[in-house]
């Protein structure tokens, strides 16, 4: 079972440690309060990572709070330029570029993965009824695990072997066509069609019809672009691992940066991004997108019936949940990776809307859950909302008394696995290679453990106590197993159900 399970079916949490910053709210609403409340928070937390808030009514930013850290390590604080990994909250920019290229005449929503993959052939799957909208608001029935490691995170992957994971790694999954199943992939597998149609990658045409003319000035899809421009990029952190006041060692590069969660961006440039959802492709006083382009973009396209924390989903639009809060519809969207939680929404008939970003995930979900309750609530005048959200940051603060003593307990759990191998630890040793995925280097280690490798991907093992399966931390928050096949030698290992065979003349 994953660590994260574990500790998340117990407590809950939001994110870290402060020094705010704000703009003048308007007349009627106190942020100051709310700063308070996240100070005392992120203090008892004892985790100082950064968290950045901007508040939209109408066409302006009219509060933004800036707290605690982007690099703890080197105290360099929050501020209205520090940008964040966003994760999942990239969909809203992907699924708009899309219906851009749609207006325009370049394909149709109803192309079928049968024109852009002509080979394709998915058992159980008619790829002639498959069609580029499926793919983009979850309903294609497809699942690819090999092409989503790929992509977020081994990071080994080129624009042949890209192309063929969509051929040969691409599943049915039980849901019929039509039904709702979020997952990464229909961005993905359209990501690789419309990289080879336009001759252009995806984050090249985000920044080109989406960024640019926005004046979204510290947004990219590439992380290179941040390193080029020598601007840094929030470190992560989580509670879940006290690395502090160093980062988790496992943070975005242009390989892992993908169309269903690439970008890196400011709650200030994602205020104008939200702005323009507001005003119907407007904003200061330009016409920025086709208002017809913006309203599609929010309109539902499947029913689903779910919930995530305080936020009802009854639907999806294109890169949008859909659902009521506080009585009004609202959309959203949100991203979660290790180190990253950002929370993007708007209600569109209010004309208001809020960006939260953290660099830490654990926390932050919660914390950014009562932010939203504040903040919304203000805005609809609700009179209730000082009182209940100072008695939801008591209870969070109140979970966080014994979370030490919980990981503690965790650890202790999982360091009593012991590692039960049929063979010396030696035999382990080596390179493990799949066709489309790369390579995986197993090394043991001076202390005796067990050492992994895979791109950018990093973990030493410890026992998971059945025969020949190992836990590993590739994801820093969440454990995982290794399964290796052996008999009189090793043959192979499998990782979430991907097989890589051990190369005999190669260590």
């Amino acid at each position: 079972m994953k660590f994260k399970q574990l500790i998340v079916s117990t407590f809950f949490m939001a994110s870290s440690m402060v020094c705010a910053q704000t703009q003048t709210p308007p007349i009627d609403i106190d942020f100051s309060a709310l700063a308070e409340n996240i100070k005392q928070t992120k203090a008892l937390s004892g985790l100082p990572s950064g968290t950045a808030i901007a508040v939209i009514k109408g066409d302006k930013i009219i509060y933004q709070g800036n707290f605690g850290y982007a690099n703890i390590a080197k105290q360099i604080k929050v501020t209205d330029k520090t940008p964040f990994y966003i994760a999942s909250a990239t969909k809203p920019f992907f699924a708009l570029n899309t219906l851009i290229d749609v207006n325009a005449k370049d394909f149709k929503q109803s192309l079928s993965l049968a024109q852009m993959f002509p080979s394709l052939d998915i058992a159980d799957i008619d790829e002639h009824q498959v069609t580029l909208k499926h793919l983009l608001t979850h309903t294609s029935t497809i699942n690819n695990i090999p092409l989503v490691f790929a992509t977020a995170f081994s990071g080994v992957h080129d624009k042949q072997s890209l192309k063929q994971l969509v051929l040969n790694g691409s599943v049915k999954t039980e849901k019929k066509l039509g039904e709702f199943n979020y997952t990464n992939v229909g961005y993905n597998i359209f990501s690789v069609f419309a990289d080879e149609y336009f001759h252009m990658p995806w984050q090249q045409r985000l920044q080109q019809q989406l960024f640019t003319p926005l004046k979204m000035s510290l947004t990219s899809a590439q992380m290179s672009t941040f390193t080029a421009k020598h601007v840094a990029v929030a470190k992560p952190y989580s509670l879940m691992v006290p690395t502090q006041p160093d980062a988790l060692y496992l943070e975005k590069v242009d390989q892992t940066m993908h169309a269903a969660g690439g970008m890196v961006s400011t709650a200030n440039d994602l205020a104008r991004f939200l702005i323009a959802q507001l005003n119907e492709g407007v904003v200061e006083q330009q016409q920025v997108f086709p208002a017809e382009i913006i309203k599609q973009s929010q309109q539902k396209q499947v029913t689903t019936d779910a919930k995530y924390l305080d936020f009802k989903r009854d639907g999806y639009a294109w890169g949008w949940y859909t659902g009521n809060y506080k009585g009004q519809r609202m959309l959203h969207h949100f991203g979660g990776f290790d180190g990253a939680h950002a929370h993007m929404s708007f209600i569109p008939e209010q004309k208001i809307g809020l960006v939260v970003l953290n660099n830490e995930d654990f926390l932050s979900a919660r914390m950014t859950s009562i932010i939203a309750d504040f903040v919304y609530g203000s805005l609809l005048q609700d009179a209730d909302t000082k009182q209940r959200v100072d008695q939801r940051f008591s209870a969070l603060n109140q979970k966080l008394a014994n979370i030490d003593q919980m990981l503690a307990s965790q650890a202790k759990k999982i360091a009593a696995r012991k590692m039960n191998l049929s063979l010396p630890m030696s035999a382990y040793q080596g390179v493990y290679s799949h066709p489309l995925l790369g390579k995986i280097r197993v090394n043991v280690e001076a202390t005796g453990q067990l050492h992994l490798r895979w791109g950018v991907l990093d973990t030493t093992a410890s026992g998971f106590g059945k025969v020949d399966q190992i836990r590993v931390t590739f994801m820093p928050t969440s454990g995982e197993v290794i399964k290796f096949e052996a008999t009189d030698s090793v043959k192979n290992l499998t990782y979430n159900g991907m097989m890589f065979a051990k190369l005999n003349n190669e260590l």
